[in-house]
């Protein structure tokens, strides 16, 4: 009888341990479950080139880069950043530069924000606060205000549509004089 009283006690001291000992601090089951919400993987002084079956087709070069751990991944790019849009030689033929911006991995689109600056092969030089970037597309917008810097003068308004090397672009609401030279002819 004694044995069966032992072997009692002994189960009933192993079930008493395990019960008490499975509680969790509710504290930190919150900061487990705040793990997801964390970067997945974190850069600084970041550059990453991206191709095109196997040609080069952007370089981006980022003070601070964040990849969230989404499902699709989304990521954060601060303390400033240029992205090099790349003609098919390799060579640089545009160059976007922002404070900071989001690049969404699966949809290819980049949001730039503050001190964005656009600088096309031909020279022209777009600076506005906000522009949106598809890499699907290969073409540029913002619906804010902006300024185009030109070999031959500046031009504002509040709208832009571009291809991404910004050689063709179209101001949508245009804003100032403009000059316009009278003295060619349209004739061949």
């Amino acid at each position: 009888m004694n044995h069966r009283w032992a072997n009692f006690i002994g189960i009933l001291w192993v079930t008493a341990v395990a019960w008490t000992g499975c509680r969790n601090d509710l504290g930190d089951v919150a900061d487990f479950e705040m793990l997801d919400q964390d970067a997945a993987q974190r850069m600084t002084g970041a550059i990453l080139e991206y191709s095109e079956m196997g040609v080069p087709s952007h370089r981006l070069r980022a003070g601070t880069m964040e990849r969230s751990s989404e499902e699709e991944a989304v990521w954060t790019v601060g303390e400033g950043f240029v992205l090099d849009v790349l003609a098919k030689d390799g060579a640089g033929s545009a160059a976007l530069s922002a404070d900071r911006g989001t690049f969404e991995e699966t949809s290819r689109f980049l949001k730039a924000e503050g001190n964005v600056q656009l600088v096309g092969e031909g020279g022209d030089t777009l600076l506005t606060e906000l522009l949106y970037w598809s890499a699907d597309s290969d073409r540029v917008h913002t619906p804010a205000a902006v300024e185009v810097l030109t070999p031959t003068g500046v031009l504002r308004g509040t709208g832009l549509e571009s291809d991404a090397r910004f050689e063709r672009y179209t101001i949508l609401q245009p804003t100032g004089t403009f000059l316009i030279d009278t003295t060619r002819s349209s004739a061949p």
